[in-house]
């Protein structure tokens, strides 16, 4: 199984056979055994091979075995630690790129094309914040569940079974002091989101988190699904969600591309729920990072993407702009509407 994750790192054939005939089968078995348990399994994996990597070291000083020893033992546990990370998912990171796979062509900036999709953004955006009301978790998780089947799959990801869904951290004060809403757990195949998330937080992140147990790898592309995902409910609150969670994305993106004042002209087109609500996001997160461990998370999730082939590393996620403008080139015609379809 090492050798396989090796070849999947060096030849995108292999990862193609990966994420396209074993994944599929994989994820499925994990993603079963997981959800027997209520709680999250992957930081108990964590921890368990922690506690084995030290005892190994405690036994070695204790019993006097030499070097070569102790980091045979070591380098066997670290081996089925990575063997199990990338077979459980971690190998759909070399696959094929979703525009390569499926023939899109990346969209370069045009001024005009920019300026409707800001205009068409924002007004989508008031929309969904005048309608806004509440959202059920279940058939939240049940709705994301039916889009990646029925709409991603397409795209050469795995549909989603009825008992994939989301869990909370067990570790959940650590995330939340590095500022992660979710993540993907690749051990058991299990999508986590953060039990802090606010309310207006939580659908998108929900869509994020479970596209990538579809087997979506890059973070930019993740949002996207995400608001993808979000954008075609047919509940308002969801819908504000996915816009909420881009629009920090499409103000960096505005604010560097658009003369000042035409930046703060479209600033104020902005509704002051949705202003509020970004205010209140970014105040409140900040208010539970600690900043030596965010840091040091940030350099250790920059280095793990980059060392993935995500070249941008964690500024991938800013790539989430074009993404949309890309796409709505090649998805159906309701993705392109600039009416949100009504609850």
């Amino acid at each position: 199984m090492l050798v396989f994750c090796i070849a999947c790192r060096l030849w995108t054939s292999v990862a193609d056979f990966y994420a396209t005939r074993l994944y599929p089968a994989i994820s499925t078995v994990l993603s079963w055994l997981g959800a027997r348990l209520p709680f999250s399994l992957e930081e108990i994996v964590v921890i368990a091979f922690i506690v084995i990597l030290v005892d190994i070291l405690v036994k070695a000083v204790r019993r006097k075995e030499g070097f070569t020893r102790w980091l045979g033992k070591t380098a066997t546990v670290v081996m089925w630690l990575y063997v199990w990370c990338y077979m459980g998912w971690g190998n759909n990171y070399y696959r094929t790129g979703l525009y390569a796979r499926n023939g899109i062509r990346s969209i370069h900036y045009d001024r005009e094309a920019f300026m409707d999709f800001l205009e068409r953004f924002s007004e989508e955006l008031n929309l969904a914040a005048l309608e806004a009301d509440g959202y059920d978790d279940k058939a939240l998780q049940e709705e994301v569940r039916e889009y990646y089947s029925s709409k991603v799959t397409s795209y050469g990801y795995v549909p989603l079974r009825k008992w994939q869904g989301v869990k909370k951290p067990l570790l959940n004060p650590l995330f939340s002091a590095v500022m992660v809403q979710g993540y993907m757990g690749p051990f058991f195949c299990e999508s986590q989101v953060n039990r802090d998330l606010l309310p207006h937080e939580y659908p998108y992140v929900v869509a994020h988190e479970m596209g990538h147990l579809a087997g979506v790898t890059s973070e930019a592309e993740a949002s996207f699904w995400g608001y993808a995902c979000c954008r075609e409910s047919g509940n308002a609150a969801v819908r504000y969600s996915g816009y909420l969670a881009v629009l920090p994305y499409v103000l960096s993106n505005a604010g560097g591309l658009l003369p000042e004042d035409e930046f703060m002209a479209w600033t104020e087109a902005i509704c002051e729920r949705a202003k509020k609500d970004y205010t209140e996001s970014r105040t409140y997160w900040r208010g539970k990072k600690v900043g030596w461990i965010e840091k040091v998370q940030n350099w250790f999730y920059n280095v793990y993407l980059k060392s993935n082939g995500v070249s941008e590393g964690v500024r991938d996620y800013f790539g989430v702009v074009g993404m949309i403008m890309t796409m709505e080139k090649h998805m159906n015609p309701s993705f392109q509407s600039t009416t949100p379809c009504q609850n």
